[in-house]
């Protein structure tokens, strides 16, 4: 049976906490989002709570008709990505008639899972992973200015470390009238995990490490609250976001 658990907290430097998320678990559908607001800009905490309320706002209509099935792969991605471009419309909107809210923006990585059939949306660097086989497979790819100079050959993957353009982001909702959302589709397995969080985790916990928790703890909240007691205790100079869902595509036993 599918168990989902999100948990956030503010970290051990940051004032307040501009991270938000959503899990709608449903017999037939589940959606999970998780939302960063950038940080140093104004607002961010404003922009990633406009991001998951449109979402959830949306997803009222939408999981009905996703659930009754007879959609096409494609026609479910147009969803998905409109449910982000419609959040980065409201955002835009917000911000252009408030002058103290110019600039403001947040990732946002948004998980459809229709049996088993999932299909991402996302933008910026928090990220999306599956777990299966006993193995953690990074399914989005970090909208950020190193990621940019990995790709180019500038930074060579695991030289990361505390680069000054980690956290740049060159792609974020709100920031702009248009914008382009990657996509991924997946058909997963029966007793796959996904897990997504905000670079408030993964900039202090390696991919390794959060496979070893899950397999150690299993259990969604023990799972969610040892990462983020890990990303404290090595400093939690961000805020941090855990949302994960177990047990995909495995039917409650009778007893």
């Amino acid at each position: 049976m599918v168990q989902g658990f999100g948990l956030t907290h503010r970290g051990r430097e940051r004032s307040r906490n501009e991270d938000r998320f959503l899990t709608a678990i449903g017999p037939e559908t589940t959606l999970l989002a998780v939302a960063d607001g950038m940080g140093g800009h104004v607002a961010g905490d404003v922009a990633s709570t406009l991001a998951i309320e449109t979402v959830e706002r949306y997803w009222k209509d939408l999981s009905a008709k996703i659930a009754g099935g007879g959609l096409s792969e494609q026609e479910i991605a147009s969803i998905v990505e409109n449910l982000i471009l419609e959040a980065n419309q409201v955002i835009y909107r917000q911000a252009s008639k408030d002058p103290a809210r110019q600039g403001m923006g947040t990732t946002l990585t948004l998980g459809l899972l229709n049996g088993l059939n999932l299909t991402i949306g996302h933008v910026g660097d928090s990220r999306g992973y599956l777990i299966a086989d006993g193995r953690i497979s990074l399914l989005t790819r970090d909208h950020s200015l190193l990621e940019q100079m990995i790709a180019n050959g500038l930074v060579h993957p695991g030289q990361e470390g505390e680069h000054p353009q980690r956290h740049v982001l060159t792609r974020a909702v709100g920031t702009g009238p248009r914008l382009e959302v990657d996509l991924v589709q997946r058909v997963l397995t029966g007793g796959s995990a996904l897990l997504f969080c905000t670079d408030g985790l993964t900039s202090l916990v390696e991919d390794e490490e959060i496979l070893q928790i899950y397999l150690d703890k299993r259990e969604p909240y023990r799972v969610a609250s040892s990462l983020i007691e890990l990303a404290n205790l090595r400093s939690g100079i961000d805020n941090i976001t855990v949302v994960l869902l177990t047990g995909i595509g495995k039917r409650e036993e009778n007893s």
